[in-house]
């Protein structure tokens, strides 16, 4: 998924179809205006992603597969669902332990109506501000910020 998106640019979904990877782009809305946040203290993938359950209730999958589709749309055409597109109940629950300062940012953003998820297996932070940046009531103490621009085009090779 990552090579997927360092090739095409923009907005890349990735599936495995008979154990051949794929991959299409998508144009992601001009809008975005992505915020990274990243503690002072990293964690290990590995270890993050062994708190994950081996299974999960019926209900939290299509409760997050749903939100999966709309995260795709709000992506593409619609920020201003980001914030429900956002939700998650896979993988962001379980990882919470490994890093409470990551987890209390979240919610506090999310409490500031600002969309944010933990990033990959974390500890950062996305989040996806309307606007300029985030709220300057939100306390990211710990954190570095990284305003990002999306990548529209992907990698280029000159001969």
């Amino acid at each position: 998924d990552n090579a997927g998106a360092s090739l095409l640019g923009g907005l890349v979904i990735s599936w495995r179809d008979e154990g051949c990877f794929q991959a299409t782009r998508l144009e992601p809305h001009p809008d975005l205006a992505p915020v990274l946040l990243v503690p002072e203290r990293p964690s290990a993938t590995a270890v993050t992603r062994g708190l994950l359950p081996a299974d999960v209730p019926h209900t939290d999958a299509a409760f997050t597969a749903g939100r999966a589709a709309l995260l795709v749309h709000a992506l593409t055409a619609a920020p201003r669902l980001l914030l429900a597109a956002t939700e998650d109940r896979l993988h962001q629950p379980y990882r919470r332990s490994a890093y409470p300062a990551t987890g209390r940012l979240v919610d506090a953003l999310r409490v500031a109506r600002v969309p944010a998820a933990i990033s990959g297996a974390g500890p950062a932070v996305l989040a996806l501000p309307a606007g300029d940046g985030l709220p300057t009531g939100v306390d990211t103490a710990g954190f570095t910020r990284y305003r990002l621009d999306v990548a529209r085009d992907g990698a280029a090779v000159e001969w």
